[in-house]
């Protein structure tokens, strides 16, 4: 196959192809031909701990990798265990990576594998921002690789084949993937497209009205907001955007994520949920949207020592579990910990009137006595530089929401 380039897009930056050139050597030759042709500036990074292609230049050999992630190619060899090697490539790639994107030399990534090579390849890619384009080639692609996906904008291709020398059926793949990355590129996220007036905001169904309102406010003051479901991915997608500096400030109405994180249940976004507004010093107003539940799937799915709780049926696949006092002490000194790491202003807005839809008067998760648990904790341990608002309404109600808009401009403007 002839790799002399139908145009030139080496001004626009370099296209990574990552990947185990020492048993996928013909493979990614031709890979690497097909994006050549697209007109691609290539760097290539060997993770294969078993040779390496003189088939095209090697940029990255496996020792380079090896080493930054810790342990000579040598000591991998002679340690002879698969799943070491593939940590240990996994993290040297994803070094040399970061190394590459802070030197503006990384507009794309795109790797190929069996299990292994997936793994690593999207390893490599989760220290990439949102908007470079990322696209896999795997014989995984079909799989649920979610937890090594994460929150991160990564495409998987089905490979449809092994992995395993050219046939008429990779070399179709190959050459879709390599036009398919090249155009992502240039579809790639530009500057201009942000105007420094970007919200976050979490939503649930049992915050629904007050989060719709806040984002209705905010747009009439020309902000752009982005909402995010707080079943767990959409946590994690929020802190994961808020590090990729994405956002300009945070409006955290729904942080039941962190009681599902202490309770086991289905909606955890891990513990990092709520630390990256801190660690990027953005603005935030946070509120205990719905830290009166954790969730669960069907009721018979509920854990043994969860039977005899305070349990409703919000849906037949959602089965929401009443937290007690004991645990909103433990979520308020949660909050507070996290909240107090933060060099920018921060506003905790405690909604008196209950935490989520059916947390208000009358409703099934009514219950002061369990929310005041919560709001002493806030007080007691939250810096004293964090301003505390009361509102005495219900966190679903306009009335909130229009206090949360308003909290949410005073310390952007501030």
């Amino acid at each position: 196959m002839s790799i002399t380039p139908n145009k030139q897009l080496s001004k626009e930056g370099s296209i990574v192809m990552v990947g185990c050139l020492d048993t996928k050597g013909e493979d990614f030759g031709y890979l690497y031909a097909c994006l050549v042709r697209q007109g691609a500036s290539v760097i290539t990074i060997n993770t294969g701990v078993m040779g390496s292609t003189d088939l095209f230049p090697v940029h990255f050999e496996a020792e380079k990798v090896a080493l930054r992630g810790g342990v000579s190619l040598t000591s991998l060899r002679e340690i002879n265990d698969r799943g070491r090697a593939i940590e240990v490539m996994g993290n040297g790639a994803a070094g040399i990576i970061t190394d590459l994107f802070f030197q503006n030399k990384v507009k794309a990534i795109i790797g190929m594998g069996g299990g292994g090579g997936t793994f690593i390849a999207l390893k490599a890619m989760q220290t990439l921002p949102f908007g470079i384009p990322k696209l896999c080639i795997s014989t995984l692609a079909t799989k649920d690789l979610s937890a090594y996906i994460g929150s991160k904008d990564i495409t998987l291709m089905p490979s449809i084949v092994d992995i395993a020398g050219l046939n008429s059926i990779s070399k179709v793949i190959m050459r879709q993937g390599a036009a398919a990355i090249v155009g992502m590129m240039q579809a790639s996220v530009s500057n201009n497209e942000r105007q420094g007036r970007t919200i976050a905001i979490s939503v649930f169904g049992n915050t629904s009205l007050c989060a719709d309102k806040c984002s209705e406010l905010l747009k009439y003051k020309e902000y752009e907001v982005l909402a995010f479901h707080s079943v767990g991915v959409g946590g994690k997608t929020m802190e994961g955007l808020t590090l990729d500096g994405y956002f300009d400030a945070i409006l955290d109405i729904t942080t039941t994520e962190l009681a599902d994180e202490l309770c086991g249940g289905i909606c955890s976004a891990g513990p990092d949920r709520m630390t990256a507004a801190s660690k990027m010093g953005l603005p935030q107003v946070i509120v205990p949207g719905c830290l009166d539940m954790v969730n669960f799937g069907p009721l018979d799915t509920v854990p043994e020592k969860y039977k005899d709780r305070q349990l409703f049926s919000w849906a037949p696949d959602v089965t929401l579990m009443r937290t007690n006092e004991e645990e909103n002490r433990i979520l308020g000194k949660t909050m507070a910990e996290k909240l107090n790491k933060s060099m920018a202003p921060v506003t905790v807005l405690l909604p008196m009137g209950g935490l989520s839809k059916i947390g208000g008067i009358g409703e099934v998760f009514h219950n002061p006595k369990i929310d005041r648990a919560l709001f002493q904790s806030l007080n007691k341990y939250l810096n004293e530089n964090i301003k505390i608002i009361e509102v005495d309404s219900n966190i679903n109600t306009e009335d909130f929401a229009e206090q949360a808009v308003k909290c949410l401009l005073e310390i952007i403007k501030n």
